[in-house]
């Protein structure tokens, strides 16, 4: 077994927390494992939303119109409810550093739940939407900050 699946295996990435350790081994296995370099464009901002990634080693960057949203490591998902969403990507998303992402497509992650029970995939769910309202919050902190600055600044 690679390292990187290893290493997801004993600190299991947030969206597959509370399941069981075969379950996690079978879902990290469902992933295709693919390799970015540094500057590397992994998700273009309007392509269709068909797919999910966890980053299994390395660092990411999520860009809206050359704006720096947000860095992720390892253990992290993007776009994670691409089980629920038929949207268009809302962002781009570059490699920070050398980086392994493990991708998921919606039609074999459904596979997956679907020959699992019923429980696993309510877990799943509510994985999702906690990680969603961790989003959420940090937004509104960062949102809350520009605002107090803007408002501090006298020159507003």
């Amino acid at each position: 077994m690679q390292k990187h699946l290893r290493d997801l295996l004993k600190d299991p990435p947030h969206l597959l927390k509370n399941f069981h350790y075969e379950d996690i081994l079978a879902f990290l296995e469902l992933g295709e494992e693919t390799r970015f370099v540094e500057g590397d464009t992994i998700i273009s901002e309007d392509e269709y939303v068909s797919s999910a990634y966890l980053v299994a080693s390395g660092k990411v960057s999520i860009w809206k119109e050359n704006i720096q949203l947000a860095t992720l490591e390892t253990n992290s998902f993007l776009g994670e409810t691409f089980l629920f969403s038929k949207n268009n990507r809302m962002a781009r998303v570059t490699c920070e550093e050398d980086c392994i992402l493990l991708k998921y497509e919606r039609y074999m992650a459904l596979n997956y739940f679907r020959k699992r029970p019923e429980k696993l995939f309510n877990i799943f769910t509510k994985n999702i939407i906690e990680i969603q309202q961790n989003k959420i919050s940090s937004m509104n902190l960062q949102l809350f900050t520009l605002k107090k600055r803007i408002l501090d600044d006298k020159k507003w």
